[in-house]
């Protein structure tokens, strides 16, 4: 059963097809992992165990008659709580919403479900996707499976939680200023932000309209590319999606690199954590073997204090998006401190202050975009530290200030990013590695990524739980 679960999305796809395996038998053992290691780590806050065994016993009758709707059909998949689906409770971790019951799927649930995917439950985030540690002070903190005594990262903790663990294959995360990302690395797995507006988030509880992504997180990157080719598209209901000509982001991936050139970015280097630092350079080497070319760009050069004046964009959109939630204030069915208190500090913010914020937001996309002229990509550890300590209490929480310096970058920019393992410290905590290309090069990231993977065995590894 475990063997099972430690499939790559891939390779359980092509067990399916082939008659190795099936649906049912992936769904069985998903569970059964839930089962066997739910209580330590907290992945799920609700499972959909009923309607996925009726989905898995459909997806196999689908392959034993080779009418498979896609790779896949038939593969456990995890939802973060932010995404509706249609009959199921979707909370987005936060008291306030503990009976909403949307009437239908969020888009990228429903496109899953379009391409015979089973959906296995609703997986912890951090309240209403306001934090970087999954440590829910209505549903309790989720766990790092590698150490059960740190976060797995946030806002997507659950979800990430839940791949690394073998609870599923595949999972949706979302992503403000690192919440794909920043799981993804914490747990030794995979997880993609695609470009802004590739992916629709009709249907997703709302942080940042400016900077929310959503997105896969799975064990490698060619399982991230299988989930995007079913997740992108144009949606009308989400006013900032793209329409684009259709891709296959797996036809590209592997990609010849020899001959590549990559830009190291210094500041978002300096002062990160010794094994960040170790792993890095060894990742800079394995590229440099493969006919890689690094430099060093510095894309804001001479741009003074821009991340202060970037500041105002989480706040006063989260509070304005979450208004009349806010309102919705018990004794234990409202929303927790701190996010109320920030979200209402967000409400005050000044127009004047909040547009200076867009602005620059615009001046960080065009400098990133800029300096990527004669490269393919920017690489750089994925977070400057590995996961932290479980606070006792998640209102008292303080979280490194470094902790998202690197990938909220690539939500300023709206660049797709995508971060993969690439080893661990003395302590045994993965580290990651993030790269980022020009927008809607996504199929070259994950090109990228899928050859560093080629290479190395990291996203092999399981945790010791």
């Amino acid at each position: 059963m475990t063997t099972l679960s430690y499939h790559s999305l891939t390779d359980a796809s092509k067990a399916i097809e082939i008659g190795e395996t099936s649906s049912t038998a992936l769904v069985e053992a998903a569970l059964a992992r839930v089962e066997e290691t739910d209580s330590r780590l907290n992945s799920f806050v609700r499972l959909m165990e009923d309607s996925a065994y009726a989905e898995s016993e459909a997806a196999t009758d689908r392959a034993n008659s080779g009418r498979r709707l896609s790779p896949l059909d038939g593969i456990p998949i995890a939802v973060k709580d932010l995404y509706d689906t249609a009959g199921v409770v979707t909370a987005g971790g936060t008291g306030a919403l503990s009976e909403r019951v949307p009437a239908n799927d969020a888009r990228a649930v429903h496109l899953l479900r379009a391409a015979g995917a089973v959906i296995l439950g609703k997986t912890n985030t951090h309240e209403l996707a306001l934090g970087a540690t999954t440590n829910n002070a209505h549903y309790g903190p989720t766990r790092n499976p590698w150490n059960l005594d740190r976060v797995p990262g946030g806002s997507s903790g659950g979800s990430a939680s839940a791949v690394a663990s073998g609870q599923a294959l595949g999972a949706l995360g979302s992503c403000t200023g690192g919440s794909i990302r920043i799981p993804a690395a914490f747990c030794g797995i995979s997880g993609h932000k695609p470009t802004y507006g590739l992916v629709s988030r009709a249907g997703v509880i709302p942080l940042s309209g400016t900077l929310d992504h959503a997105g896969p997180i799975a064990r490698s990157a060619e399982d991230c590319a299988l989930m995007l080719n079913v997740l992108a598209g144009h949606d009308e209901q989400d006013l900032d999606s793209v329409e684009r000509p259709p891709e296959d982001f797996t036809a590209d991936l592997n990609t010849e690199i020899s001959g590549m050139t990559f830009a190291v970015i210094p500041s978002l280097i300096d002062g990160s954590d010794d094994a960040i630092l170790e792993n890095f350079e060894k990742s800079l080497d394995m590229f440099r073997g493969l006919g890689v070319s690094i430099e060093q760009r510095e894309p804001l050069a001479g741009e003074e204090n821009w991340r202060q004046r970037i500041a105002p964009i989480i706040p006063a959109e989260a509070g304005s998006l979450n208004e009349v939630v806010l309102q919705i204030q018990g004794q234990s069915d409202g929303v927790a401190e701190p996010q109320r208190r920030r979200m209402l500090r967000g409400l005050e913010t000044p127009v004047a202050d909040y547009i200076r914020a867009l602005e620059t937001r615009k001046i960080v996309e065009a400098a990133y975009q800029a300096a990527l002229q004669g490269i393919d990509a920017y690489i750089i550890p994925t977070s400057p530290i590995v996961a932290e300590p479980i606070a006792d209490d998640p209102r008292e929480e303080r979280p490194p200030a470094s902790k998202l310096r690197n990938t909220s970058v690539f939500n300023l920019t709206h660049q797709p990013s995508i971060s993969v393992p690439n080893g661990f410290d003395a302590d045994g905590l993965p580290t990651g590695l993030m790269i980022s290309t020009a927008l809607f090069q996504d199929a070259k990231a994950l090109g990228i990524a899928h050859v560093y993977q080629q290479a190395t065995d990291f996203h092999l590894q399981a945790p010791p739980i």
